[in-house]
Formats: C-alpha cells, structure tokens, sequence
C-alpha cells in the first residue's frame, strides 16, 4: 500500500510523515518546492509475534506502507492551474490521498493565506486535483477524437464515453469517486491515476490544546466521510511526533497522561485499511511468520499469488485457521484435533486474522 500525504503548506504535513514513517524528514520545507520525501513503514501488529511463538519462527516480518510526502498545494499552483509535474507523477502511483488540514493556531508558523480556515484548505487542494485531472481528460479525449473521428470502434467509442462523463463531473467541481464505475471502466481508466478518484482520508491536524475537542472535530467534519471512499481522522501530528521519538515504557505513560488510546501510527493504519478494503493474513512457520496484505474478497489464490506466484499457479488448497483460534489451541496438532483446521480451496475468500499453510504442486 503505498500513500501519498498533500495539503496546503505549512498544515503539518512533514510532522505527520515524520510520524508514520517515524523519520526525520525537515520539517517547514514551504520554500522547497521540489522536495519529495519517501518511506517505508512497517504495520504494527501484536498478533504477529504471538503467532510466531506458536511455530517457533527464527524471525518476524510485518507489513509495510510506503508513504510520499510532497511540497505543499500553494495559492500560486491555482492560479497558474499546473502542479510540479514530479510532483503529480508521483501522486498518481499512490492507492490513496492523506490530506492534511490545518485547524490549529500558531503565530510562529502563519497560514500562508493569512489565517486558519479548514474548509476553505480542502476546497482549495480538490480544487487543484481536479484541474490536473480534467487536463489528463481533455488531452486525451482530443487525441481520441482526432484519431477515430470517423471510425466506430466500439472500444475506443466506450472510452470516449467515459472520459466525456469524467469531464463533465470534474467540471462541475465533483472528484471522480462519486462515479460509480463498473469492472470494465475502472479498467478503462485506471491507467490514468486520476488524483481526484483515489479514496481520500482526511486528516485533521489539531493543537495539544484541541484535544478534548477532538471528537468534536471529527463531528463538524462528519459530512466529508458520507462522500464515497473518503473517511476523517483527527491527530495532533507535532505531539504524535514527539511521541513516536519516544521508547516503548514512556510512550505508554506519555499515552495515558494524554488520554491517548491509540498511536497516531495504528488509527492511521486502521482507518487507511478500512478505506481501501485491506485485510492482513498471516503465513507462519519454523523459519518466518509474516503478514501479507489483500483486498476484501480475495480468494486463497490470490493470497498464494502474493507469497510466491509459483505458489498460484501450482495451488492445490490452504490449511486456514483464525489467528485468535490458533492461539487459543497453543499448536497446529491441537488445533486440527478440534477441528478448527481448515481445507480451502480456490474459491475461497480470505478472511481478516487469517494464518494460511498453502499447499502447492511445484511449477517446474
């Protein structure tokens, strides 16, 4: 999964990279225009040394995240219309959008446009997003025009078809998220890694002092995550920071002083999952227990396709059990004397937990 971080400048969007990424990235890079930062982040997860205890495993390997983290949306990208092309090439290769929006106060570090306005912020980045997409669009449906001005093709007639209702919604100033897309026309357009139609998370990036405010935050901006493949988030990114620099025992105090019950890092996760219909499974043994990522509703296949592509094509079925069950049963005997071990076979739809044996007929 790999996620890119946007905003306007000087919202705090390098403090919640640093804080994801746990990095060190500079933060305050307004004048930096071509700056990208990149990382890679491991997915905390408890279940996976539990699980590694039942099979002895040598070592653990978690998920990971890629996250990108790009110079600030400014007033001067709007009215030229045109974003650093590095920028958007970039951002088109992401799976989804963090936001990043300002609502806290500080005169150290002045909005740029003079004062703090969060909706005016989202306004302002959709804005952008949608121009550079609706460029994409009308490029290539000038092209397509041009050169099957007097041919019917049924594939390319579908395509312009497509790309007519894609200009007509980002002209009215909506995201291409709102369109409900068959198989067919998601394959149609995929290629393009239209900004406004990856799902969104929105950030809101609140002051210490906004804390006990937070839920109430995330209310006012409860409208937003009634728009398709769009969720909120609330965080106080320069404390997470902080807090994410700290060792293992002082997190934990530092956490419960604060009245935080979960790292910015794991809601972030969580939330980022449930946007982009992500589940975890597990595959464990004497030499590795790792967890791997999948859509919702993929099959055993496709999980043995992420471990080894070998493991795919040559698939004969999968021993499953839920990683809580597993536990429970302390081992792998114990569990498939209770019954709980499993025989899957292709058509079957992994579960969230998951630990998979894949049993496989060599390719070669």
């Amino acid at each position: 999964m790999k996620i890119g971080i946007v905003g306007r400048p000087q919202v705090g969007k390098t403090t919640v990279f640093n804080t994801l990424a746990q990095s060190n990235a500079e933060i305050g890079g307004y004048t930096n225009r071509g700056q990208i930062n990149l990382s890679t982040a491991n997915v905390p997860d408890k279940r996976l040394e539990q699980i590694a205890k039942i099979s002895e495993s040598k070592k653990t390997t978690p998920a990971t995240i890629d996250y990108v983290d790009v110079a600030g949306v400014s007033k001067t990208d709007m009215e030229q219309a045109e974003l650093d092309s590095g920028m958007i090439a970039e951002l088109r290769t992401v799976d989804a959008l963090a936001h990043v929006v300002r609502l806290f106060e500080d005169e150290a570090v002045p909005h740029v446009d003079g004062n703090v306005d969060a909706a005016r912020d989202i306004e302002s980045v959709a804005l952008e997003f949608a121009l550079a997409d609706l460029q994409i669009v009308e490029g290539r449906l000038t092209r397509l025009r041009k050169q099957y001005q007097n041919q019917k093709l049924p594939e390319q007639q579908s395509e312009i078809k497509l790309l007519e209702a894609c200009q007509k919604t980002l002209e009215t100033g909506k995201p291409l998220r709102i369109l409900d897309l068959s198989a067919n026309e998601e394959k149609l357009i995929r290629g393009y890694g239209f900004l406004t139609q990856k799902p969104l998370l929105l950030v809101c990036n609140i002051g210490e002092t906004q804390l006990d405010a937070a839920d109430e935050i995330l209310e006012r901006f409860g409208k937003y995550k009634t728009e398709p493949q769009t969720a909120v988030i609330v965080l106080a990114a320069q404390l997470e920071m902080e807090l994410s620099q700290l060792d293992e025992t002082d997190t934990e105090v530092f956490m419960e002083e604060m009245g935080l019950h979960a790292s910015a890092l794991e809601r972030f996760i969580q939330t980022s999952y449930r946007l982009l219909g992500l589940l975890t499974f597990f595959t464990t043994g004497p030499v590795e227990t790792r967890a791997w990522t999948l859509r919702e509703g993929q099959t055993a296949v496709d999980a043995a396709g992420r471990v080894h592509t070998d493991f795919a094509q040559g698939f004969i079925r999968s021993e499953t059990i839920n990683w809580a069950d597993l536990i429970a049963c302390g081992s792998y005997p114990q569990a498939r004397s209770k019954g709980l071990l499993r025989a899957e076979g292709k058509t079957y739809q992994v579960q969230e937990g998951d630990v998979l044996l894949i049993l496989a007929n060599p390719t070669n």
